[in-house]
């Protein structure tokens, strides 16, 4: 079944370009519409629309009312927001979309560039779709039999250090190679399994594997892997118990396991979080701050957990290049994260430009992200541990 992308954009030639850039990506189905209301039209029409491409300022029904009335549809698509205005124009734009329940937005300031462009919307369609196509139903018990019959495995995403251009820490991430559908990312079972309280088993299999990485791989010395905590495992006793007695069993040093949390998960039930947390940090394991920027976080918040990282959201990277705001904002962070001695790290390193701009002003950050290294199973892992010159996947370690 075909991805069905919407434009709406008045300028005949800019839509045409658009299109045919568009009619470029594999599987896609291209709508046009030269203004706001006749592209919500068409959005009501189709079935199931993936992504929406929209020129911000437009006459009659311009981009961002055209948004707020797609809000109201049962399936929100993807949207890019184009204009050739001023860049806070479109970071305002994104956040306005994502309040409005929007979960894949991006921008992208015009004039485009095609292959900037293309990459994104592939990105966007695979975090859309999962990359498999838009109807994959998927009950508990589908991913029940999933865990029992050894499906799931962990894919690892680089984080490499700019000094020596090298990965130090890999961040563990969660696939299911489905028996029909091919390999499916999280948003088809995390939710299902948090809902449900079983999200303990898909947990173990994750640490157990990723200590086994460790354990059994001579080229891993000197890395430390991240893993994601949910909320019901921060406050899990029995879980910290047995994850201390896997990493005694094969002798592997608590400092090696970055054990990450949100902004939303740590200040919840804050009083408990603080305790589960300090237990942690007494025994030696690293701790994270994942989506920093995202929430409501006080420099007051950071300073009272005892953390060791902070993640920067990719919401404060994207387009860090040319966003004048953002520049305040992340100088700001890293200066607070530089005073309290953390590590920081720079999430969603996407495009060259960004890469650089961060290359240049700030070296001491950690960098993630797909312009460096793509998501990739362990047995790929070894090639993938350093960037090249140029910052694209990295070359053999």
């Amino acid at each position: 079944m075909p991805h069905h992308i919407l434009i709406a954009e008045d300028s005949p030639s800019q839509r045409q370009l658009l299109a045919k850039l568009c009619r470029r990506l594999p599987g896609v189905e291209v709508h046009e519409a030269s203004d706001g209301r006749w592209a919500l039209q068409l959005a009501q029409q189709i079935t199931q629309l993936d992504l929406v491409i929209t020129d911000v300022n437009m006459p009659g029904m311009d981009g961002i009312a055209l948004v707020q009335a797609m809000s109201r549809l049962v399936t929100l698509p993807a949207l890019m927001f184009l204009s050739g205005d001023v860049p806070e124009l479109l970071s305002g734009c994104t956040r306005a979309a994502e309040e409005l329940g929007f979960s894949h937005v991006g921008h992208c300031a015009k004039p485009v560039d095609p292959n900037e462009l293309l990459a994104q919307l592939r990105l966007m369609l695979e975090r859309q779709t999962g990359g498999t196509g838009p109807e994959i139903h998927i009950t508990l018990a589908d991913i029940m039999s999933g865990l029992a019959h050894n499906q799931f495995c962990a894919y690892y995403q680089p984080i490499f250090d700019q000094y020596s251009r090298q990965a130090v820490q890999l961040e563990a991430l969660a696939r299911w190679q489905h028996p029909a559908h091919g390999l499916l990312g999280p948003q088809f079972f995390i939710g299902r399994l948090e809902h449900d309280d079983a999200i303990m088993l898909l947990t173990r299999r994750m640490v157990q594997t990723s200590l086994d990485l460790l354990d059994r791989q001579p080229w891993t010395r000197g890395l430390r892997v991240s893993l994601n905590l949910s909320r019901s495992l921060l406050h899990d006793g029995d879980f910290f118990d047995w994850l201390l007695q896997e990493m005694e069993t094969r002798r592997i040093e608590p400092s090696r396991i970055v054990l990450e949390i949100t902004e939303t998960l740590a200040f919840n039930n804050l009083g408990n979080t603080l305790a589960s947390l300090l237990r942690m940090r007494m025994r030696g394991f690293e701790l994270s701050l994942d989506d920093y920027g995202t929430g409501h976080t006080t420099l007051e918040h950071v300073r009272d957990l005892p953390l060791t990282e902070l993640k920067l959201d990719r919401t404060l990277i994207h387009d860090i290049h040319r966003d004048r705001r953002s520049w305040s904002i992340l100088k700001a962070t890293v200066d607070m994260g530089r005073q309290l001695g953390l590590r920081m790290v720079a999430e969603g390193v996407q495009n060259p430009d960004d890469f650089t701009y961060l290359r240049k002003h700030y070296s001491d950050l950690l960098l993630q992200g797909y312009y460096l290294a793509m998501p990739a199973p362990a047995n790929e892992l070894r090639q993938r541990l350093r960037w090249m010159a140029d910052g694209a996947d990295s070359a053999s370690a």
